[in-house]
């Protein structure tokens, strides 16, 4: 009987757990696809409101992750 108590609990604090990482993994999703909308609109808008192209001299590193249209770039800085 006890042991039935303990299983009831851990699989409410797991269903909990795993519900909430759902709704994290679509925020997140939802905020790389945003993220993807304003860098192409920046791209498109820079020639018109006049700011320089950046000049890519290999301190960006870009790596893709598990997530359709999410790219993570880190910048190296040389200190």
């Amino acid at each position: 009987m006890r042991e039935n108590v303990h299983k009831d609990v851990y699989r409410f604090a797991y269903d909990e757990a795993s519900t909430e990482l759902r709704k994290i993994l679509r925020s997140f999703e939802q905020l790389c696809a945003q993220k993807n909308r304003v860098e192409k609109l920046i791209e498109v808008l820079k020639p018109e409101v006049g700011l320089p192209e950046a000049a890519d001299d290999g301190k960006l590193v870009k790596r893709t992750t598990h997530l359709p249209y999410c790219t993570v770039v880190t910048r190296l800085t040389v200190l």
